[in-house]
């Protein structure tokens, strides 16, 4: 082989031709095997029409919206028994009876107050779901849950799918598990820019809800890394790289968490987290799978 008598030089002898090859091995991109490639492929576009008609949903939702898709209540603002200058939040909801089938989105954070709770770290346990949430993202999830039953909105026998975006997304999830615990059936959870909101033994009690569940991220949004301490995230991931690139997991990527801070605060702050960034984002083409990782964070740079 070319490459191996290039190492194996007469000038270097095997000390320095086996530290060459543990640098190229360090700085070697991962490969992309084919039927990788393929799946990444195949998931992003069996998970693009659903990740296309909930984005806008999620920035709906928010209640300073102008105008709610088609078929989508106005966003509802409800009172959150929680700690803060403003403790609310907002959805939207529609009801398509052909499909017999609920949508529901969540506000997000708003503001700096939001922020500080996506953030708070403590988990608490959940009497009712068994297992440990986080209490703020738990908070708002009763919140919409209980202003959704007191209004008699779910229908028998009908499915619902769920979005929202940052905080919104969180308690999107802790919502899908209580209608799970509930025996009502959740199609999808599409979230964007989701934070963390239970640990692993919490993914595993609903796991239905986690194999239903895909998390859009932006490479250079650094929300998602919150809380930082003992939680997990669940269900798969689309990573949005550097346009035409993306990854496709079916679990977290491990991705570096500096070069997602630099890029985020490069121009405006938290510019890869807001939900503008992600409509953008998605309007561009998909078409070249890459394995992200902290040993080669190539193509996040923040476009």
């Amino acid at each position: 082989m070319r490459g191996e008598r290039w190492w194996r030089s007469p000038r270097s002898g095997p000390g320095l031709w086996l530290l060459g090859a543990v640098v190229m091995a360090g700085c070697a991109a991962p490969m992309l095997a084919k039927e990788k490639h393929d799946w990444m492929l195949e998931r992003y576009q069996y998970w693009k029409p659903s990740i296309s008609f909930y984005a806008p949903v999620a920035k709906a939702a928010y209640r300073d919206s102008v105008k709610p898709p088609p078929g989508f209540s106005p966003p509802t603002v409800i009172d959150v028994p929680r700690p803060g200058k403003d403790p609310s939040t907002a959805y939207i909801f529609r009801t398509d009876d052909a499909q017999r089938k609920h949508f529901i989105g969540i506000e997000g954070t708003r503001d700096a107050g939001g922020l500080r709770l996506d953030a708070e770290a403590v988990l608490h346990a959940n009497p009712t779901l068994m297992i440990s949430v986080h209490p703020g993202f738990d908070a708002d999830a009763r919140a919409v849950y209980g202003d959704i039953q007191a209004r008699n909105l779910l229908k028998p026998g009908y499915s619902v799918g769920l979005t929202g975006h940052s905080l919104g997304g969180a308690a999107a999830v802790v919502l899908a598990m209580y209608l799970d615990h509930d025996n009502i059936v959740v199609d999808e959870v599409v979230t964007f820019g989701q934070p963390r909101v239970t640990d692993h033994a919490g993914l595993m009690a609903f796991n239905r809800v986690m194999e239903r569940t895909v998390r859009v991220v932006a490479c250079d949004d650094v929300i998602p890394f919150v809380p930082p301490i003992g939680y997990e995230h669940g269900g798969a991931v689309l990573l949005l790289l550097d346009p035409a690139r993306f990854e496709f997991a079916s679990q977290d990527i491990d991705r570096p968490f500096a070069v997602a801070l630099r890029n985020d605060f490069k121009n405006t702050p938290f510019h890869g987290h807001r939900m503008d960034t992600y409509l953008d984002r998605l309007e561009k083409p998909r078409t070249d799978p890459w394995l992200y990782t902290n040993r080669d964070a190539k193509y996040c740079s923040g476009l």
